[in-house]
């Protein structure tokens, strides 16, 4: 049998409210739906949500939270693909410069994504998958995979949320080229340093300097480039 990536639509309910529907792997689905409210600011903290329950058979996400609103305005039964998205919404003020004085060394990054890579196990069956991975200053890092670099993201934030990671000194690993709407989540996340073994956009580039966001691409390569915001960096 040839090797495939499995891919499922899940649906997100938020006080019985249909909210979102997800295309992905259907793994760590509780962190999935988690990172993906928090990345859209949603919800401040873990704590914001009353309780969450995933129904494997209907694929289905219940969320009960008398801190979300749904309004009409949040993309209601949005469609969220594997590939690209679907560029919800986010509820994010531009321009809030974030405030981290923290360092990394790049070479401890890309040992960081040399670790991630071999903990892809999906990737290593099917070679169709995406990796994404939150990396600290104590060394510590969750790696996750998806069908859909999107949703790798979203999963490996709500993992870290559930493990109260400190957002502020960690730095995000992605095998995923950097786009406008990853750059929107890591800023929503705050997290100050986003890396990957692609490149990023020109847009994902402008958001980043405005928002103080390190981007490191071809981070695998003999000489990574650092393309904006390069004094967290050291060489």
């Amino acid at each position: 049998m040839y090797p495939v990536c499995e891919e499922i639509s899940v649906t997100l309910f938020i006080n019985s409210t249909k909210f979102i529907t997800f295309m992905c792997t259907p793994d760590d689905l509780k962190e999935l739906a988690i990172g993906h409210l928090y990345t859209r600011n949603l919800i401040e903290n873990i704590d914001d949500i009353d309780s969450i329950r995933v129904c494997n058979n209907l694929k289905n996400i219940y969320i009960i939270s008398e801190f979300i609103s749904i309004e009409e305005d949040l993309s209601l039964s949005t469609v969220l693909s594997s590939s690209c998205g679907s560029s919800p919404s986010f509820n994010l003020k531009l321009n809030q410069v974030l405030d981290s004085d923290i360092s990394f060394d790049l070479k401890a990054l890309k040992d960081a994504t040399i670790k991630m890579f071999k903990l892809a196990v999906k990737h290593q069956e099917t070679g169709g998958m995406h990796s994404c991975a939150v990396y600290n200053t104590k060394k510590d890092l969750i790696a996750i995979e998806d069908v859909g670099r999107h949703n790798a993201v979203d999963k490996v934030i709500g993992a870290c949320l559930i493990k109260n990671y400190d957002f502020k000194n960690s730095a995000i690993i992605s095998t995923g080229r950097i786009s406008t709407d990853m750059v929107l989540k890591c800023a929503g996340a705050k997290i100050p340093v986003v890396v990957t073994r692609s490149i990023p956009t020109s847009s994902a580039l402008e958001l980043a300097k405005q928002n103080g966001i390190t981007v490191i691409g071809r981070i695998m390569s003999s000489k990574p480039i650092i393309y904006v915001n390069e004094g967290r960096i050291l060489k």
